[in-house]
């Protein structure tokens, strides 16, 4: 649902979009962020614009991180509940304020667990999607949720039922990270409640940043390692454990 919640001041907004689009070692979700965005750029180099780009429609569209990694030429458009980023060209309660047809390529990133009903929410996406339109979705697997609010953990191949079931074809989903990567996360969540509390209650905020941004970059690099051991020695199928994951899709 929207609200009246003020647009947050620029800097926090710039903030924001650069450590998604270009997260850094010293960032407690570094290497999350890092594997989706290589994957979200590998999704979007496969599309083709004709020359003359495609009209995409940003779901949640946030500070809107990725909109230059879209085809060249293309034209977005920013769809979100309210403008509190200031980013959002169309913003309301009603899911999808769109004509039928409208778009050749829909991105929704880390927000589509929200939706009450998924496969409603699918047929929706599939409604505003052109013939041969492309659908881009990714959401987050090992993050904490709002006890008040409305969210659903997928596994990827509930992720694909839904988007099948809706109509969707050429229904494709990869996991992004696995046990290391999802470890790197937890625990730089766990550092990052205690540098929270750490900066709260100290003088020296200063050192405390410097300080947790190196614990960050310790648990960064121990965990690439450990990631890159993963994907060359290790696979631990059918059980895992990635920390995001993507969908892509088209529509007949």
């Amino acid at each position: 649902m929207s609200d009246d919640r003020p647009t947050l001041p620029r800097e926090e907004i710039e903030w924001i979009r650069r450590t998604r689009r270009h997260p850094r070692p010293t960032q407690p979700d570094f290497l999350v962020l890092r594997r989706l965005l290589q994957y979200v750029s590998a999704a979007l180099r496969r599309l083709d614009g004709g020359g003359a780009g495609l009209e995409v429609l940003d779901v949640f569209c946030g500070t809107r991180p990725y909109e230059d990694l879209m085809p060249a030429g293309s034209r977005v458009t920013g769809y979100d509940i309210d403008d509190r980023y200031g980013s959002a060209d169309v913003t309301g309660d009603e899911f999808l304020p769109f004509d039928d047809a409208a778009f050749d390529l829909i991105f929704f990133a880390e927000g589509f667990h929200y939706s009450p009903d998924p496969v409603e929410a699918a047929a929706e996406l599939l409604r505003i999607a052109r013939p041969g339109g492309h659908m881009i979705v990714t959401l987050p697997l090992v993050w904490p949720y709002h006890r008040d609010h409305l969210e659903h953990r997928f596994t990827a191949p509930e992720l694909a039922g839904v988007f099948e079931r809706a109509g969707w074809e050429g229904v494709e989903t990869a996991e992004i990270g696995g046990h290391a990567v999802s470890w790197a996360l937890l625990s730089g969540r766990i550092m990052h409640s205690v540098e929270e509390y750490a900066r709260a209650h100290s003088r020296l905020a200063w050192r405390a940043r410097l300080l947790f941004g190196a614990a960050y970059l310790a648990i960064n690099v121990i965990a690439g390692i450990a990631d890159r051991f993963e994907r060359r020695f290790w696979h631990p199928e059918p059980h895992v454990l990635p920390a995001d994951m993507i969908l892509t899709a088209r529509k007949r």
